[in-house]
């Protein structure tokens, strides 16, 4: 009795797995047929960068935190109207509906082979408290928000910021606190030039700090400070860069290849220079006690672009440098611990997309 429950048991289990079996070709047909794949075998290999039946968007890198960057590709569907993506754009908001970054989308050639996709790069605010945020994909004819489009969820770990306090003399107090239709012209000139988003990429990182990478930090990238002005009042700000204690003349290097896109004068600044890499991404190089490059001009990785100072609103001499990412505040050390744009991390994520492909046209 025992022998023959052993054999039904066995014969059960074959037509479990032959029924499973069953559904999931059916199911894997479907698939195919969906994705508009080749389903009879022996037709040309399926080949991602060719056939991609969809479009696909996905973030560079496993892990995000407040203050650093986020890289997003995008891959068009094959045969797409490339006209249909001449406006896209990456939004990324809380889960409560708060929008914490939007940039455009750029062509980026990944390789000699001609392999090109769209990639867009911006920055979480360092104000944000970690936790998940979505980003949908806007600006694209039939993916618009809210019908349908493409969206999904990115998780931000958790991040602490130090605290510091800074007094201020009178001198330095006015130039915060007293209203200049100079300051307020050139805050303005500024938030243009970041603001814009062009096409030139100069430069995929990682990128090299300034000075020497083992110089004495004042103040860090997120800091909250809290300024104690001369006339008793305060006022509280977070820190958007790295302050380097250097003395004066130190000559100052860019951090990557790029357009000098401002190399002047400023009010609260002093003498500051402003570099293009890639579209949205700028690095700001403050206080300089002298200017050595010319707006308009290119600029090479290494290139002194200055001498460092105490010009503009500083209570000593030092250098302080900046990253922006479509606007944002970016920390500094994130994008020299990694490239912006990593062709390889890129073509690894799409030849794995396409290698579930191919095993759905099989």
């Amino acid at each position: 009795m025992p022998r023959r429950n052993s054999v039904c048991s066995l014969v059960f289990l074959a037509a479990s797995f032959l029924f499973i079996a069953c559904i999931s070709a059916r199911y894997t047909a479907a698939e195919i047929s969906a994705a508009g794949l080749p389903a009879a075998p022996g037709e040309k290999p399926f080949d991602i960068w060719n056939d991609n039946p969809e479009d696909f968007c996905a973030p560079l890198g496993d892990s995000h935190r407040a203050g650093e960057p986020v890289t997003l590709i995008f891959l068009p569907a094959a045969g797409a109207d490339s006209g249909r993506y001449a406006g896209m754009r990456a939004v990324m908001s809380s889960k409560s509906g708060r929008r914490l970054a939007t940039a455009a989308f750029f062509d980026w050639r990944l390789d000699s082979e001609g392999h090109a996709v769209k990639a867009c790069v911006f920055a979480t605010p360092s104000t944000f408290d970690g936790g998940e945020a979505v980003i949908t994909i806007d600006g694209v004819s039939g993916h618009d928000a809210g019908a349908g489009g493409i969206s999904f969820e990115i998780r931000l770990d958790e991040r602490k910021f130090a605290s510091e306090e800074i007094r201020l003399n009178p001198g330095n107090t006015a130039l915060r606190t007293v209203p200049d239709p100079r300051k307020t012209a050139e805050s303005e000139r500024l938030w243009e030039i970041l603001s814009h988003s062009g096409g030139e990429v100069y430069a995929e990182g990682p990128f090299v700090p300034p000075v020497a990478a083992d110089t004495r930090r004042t103040s860090f990238f997120g800091d909250r400070r809290v300024y104690r002005y001369s006339n008793g009042n305060s006022d509280t700000a977070i820190h958007a860069g790295i302050d380097y204690g250097v003395p004066a003349g130190t000559p100052v290097r860019v951090c990557a290849n790029g357009m000098v896109v401002l190399a002047r004068e400023r009010v609260v600044t002093g003498n500051s220079v402003i570099i293009e890499h890639l579209p949205s991404v700028y690095s700001l190089y403050y206080h300089l006690e002298n200017i050595l490059a010319e707006e308009g001009s290119l600029a090479k990785a290494g290139d002194v672009i200055g001498l460092s100072g105490a010009t503009g609103l500083a209570t000593g001499p030092h250098l302080h440098w900046e990253l922006r990412a479509a606007t944002e505040n970016v920390d500094p050390d994130a994008l020299c611990a990694r490239p912006l744009l990593d062709a390889e991390a890129a073509r690894k994520l799409i030849n794995e997309r396409g290698e579930f492909y191919a095993q759905l046209s099989r």
